[in-house]
């Protein structure tokens, strides 16, 4: 299986335009199981405090914003997954758990609850994705995997049935560094108890998109708070996609063109480096971006 994905790896890499670094010399990469589970746990807290928060919108609020009524149901079952995901985690940690942060989720009715949600579970799939490496115990590794397809069962629900969107992206998920997740949670939560033991993670400036962008635009991006750079220094915009991923320079005016071969959930990285998307390269980012497309790949994007 090592040697399928590894030929896989490369057959991707040897593309000039398409890329996956070989390399990413993370700062995460020295986690042990504990601090992997204590992660995923992470995760299961912010997810699970978002979607308590859809007990202020009822079915017929749902209704109201143009929303199938029964969504508001099913989020309740996604809900329930959240907590169940989180006591199971808490049962393996034992006294080693990490407790909830404080949240500051930016929903304030059921179509900025749905946009936010697709953001939280696109988290989760990756997280997964991405947590599978540092484990070794077999029955940690089944634990994380059975979450993991359930997470991704959620976010193709919330894209496909509530948004009417693209249920899938590409045939993979985008593995980011564990860094680059915390970065996206980072932007909702508010503080953390101090006793929690953080994984040796970094938190890189916000990358800031327009609100609604397509492929082939031409876009003027924004950090918060503004990443230095020498003058001469160049930068570039990863648009990461599963296991493939698009770069080019963004220009002196801090204007980028989204590559117009993108579809589904895009993650963009801004990096001093135009051969790698490692820790140590990121500048910015990642911004969540969603381009949607139609059962014939045609483009769709959406509002949310």
């Amino acid at each position: 299986m090592r040697a399928i994905f590894m030929s896989l790896a490369l057959v991707i890499l040897s593309s000039s335009v398409l890329s996956l670094p070989s390399e990413r010399r993370d700062s995460d990469s020295a986690l042990t199981e504990i601090q992997a589970l204590n992660f995923a746990l992470s995760l299961e807290h912010f997810q699970y405090h978002f979607y308590k928060r859809l007990y202020q919108y009822g079915p017929q609020d749902f209704s109201n914003a143009g929303l199938p009524p029964w969504s508001q149901g099913r989020y309740a079952q996604i809900s329930s997954h959240e907590l169940t995901h989180a006591q199971f985690l808490e049962n393996i940690l034992g006294d080693k758990a990490v407790q909830p942060c404080t949240y500051n989720f930016p929903d304030t009715d059921p179509r900025s609850f749905v946009k936010t949600s697709n953001i939280v579970e696109a988290i989760a799939s990756s997280t997964y994705t991405t947590l599978a490496k540092y484990l070794s115990d077999p029955d940690y590794v089944i634990s994380i995997s059975s979450i993991h397809s359930v997470e991704a069962k959620h976010s193709a629900w919330i894209n496909a049935d509530v948004r009417e969107g693209a249920a899938w992206s590409t045939a993979f998920e985008a593995p980011l560094s564990l860094s680059q997740l915390y970065t996206i949670m980072s932007g909702f939560i508010a503080s953390c108890p101090s006793s929690n033991s953080l994984p040796p993670v970094k938190t890189f400036p916000a990358l800031t998109f327009p609100s609604s962008v397509m492929p082939g635009q031409t876009v003027q991006v924004s950090f918060s708070p503004a990443a230095p750079k020498p003058d001469s220094q160049t930068l570039y915009a990863w648009f990461i996609s599963g296991f493939k991923a698009l770069v080019v320079p963004l220009n002196a005016d801090m204007t980028v063109t989204i590559p117009d071969t993108l579809q589904g959930f895009v993650f963009s990285v801004i990096t001093d480096n135009r051969e790698s998307v490692s820790d140590d390269a990121t500048v910015a980012g990642p911004a969540f971006l969603v381009f949607d497309y139609d059962y014939q790949g045609n483009d769709q994007s959406l509002p949310m």
